[in-house]
């Protein structure tokens, strides 16, 4: 039987095109492990069809992910408003040619947290940028995704600041409305977007301050 989903729903999976990041979270095991994965297309209301994540440092997906195993898939939905959508999934099939990839079943509903009220160019979270191995250095970006383990900033090319080099350290300050969070974080790759400097970015610590963050700005379901 097809799950019935809203023609709301259906229009914010529609503006998931194909070839756009999302994370994919596996919510069986004892700690959730999230991963990048990639999403494909989908064939009608049938299936999804998303790229098999690559391993990372800390993890292994070999045979990690495997047909029943459930997922939570999160992306980002830029216009108008930006918001975070989330919806939960079956992996149906896992194929490994002609190249890997994991179907999973179409979800029944979708669960969005808005990231702002007023319409903006590309949703994320403000953030000043200070490079701590370059005096008076600052700069003003967007984070628009976060893990425990890292996020992705984005610089405009309009800031004086020059590009960021691969291992330099930088201090992320964010203003919520009760305090100023600081996170201590290391570039781990630099790539162009548009017209913005995208920064893969890994945190040292792992802290209260982060789960704060977390939960203002992402979907726990």
């Amino acid at each position: 039987m097809k799950p019935t989903i809203s023609s709301a729903d259906i229009n914010a999976l529609l503006c998931l095109l194909p070839n756009t990041d999302a994370d994919m979270q596996l919510i069986a095991h004892a700690q959730p492990v999230r991963l990048r994965t990639t999403y494909f297309g989908t064939d009608g209301e049938e299936c999804l069809l998303f790229r098999y994540p690559a391993s990372t440092e800390s993890v292994n997906t070999t045979h990690l992910i495997v047909p029943d195993t459930q997922l939570v898939i999160r992306y980002v939905l830029d216009e108008p408003y930006g918001e975070v959508v989330a919806f939960k999934v079956r992996v149906l099939k896992v194929i490994n040619s002609p190249l890997p990839m994991v179907i999973t079943s179409f979800p029944s509903v979708l669960q969005k947290l808005g990231l702002r009220s007023q319409k903006r160019a590309i949703s994320g979270v403000p953030v000043e940028v200070v490079l701590d191995e370059q005096e008076n250095k600052e700069a003003e970006g967007l984070i628009v995704d976060i893990s425990k383990n890292g996020c992705k900033l984005l610089i405009p090319f309009k800031t004086v600041l020059q590009v960021i080099e691969n291992d330099e350290k930088i201090t992320l300050c964010i203003e919520l409305a009760e305090r100023t969070l600081l996170l201590s974080a290391n570039v781990k790759n630099v790539r162009i977007e548009k017209e913005f400097h995208a920064y893969g970015m890994q945190f040292e610590d792992h802290d209260n301050q982060l789960e704060r963050l977390l939960e203002r700005y992402m979907i726990t379901l």
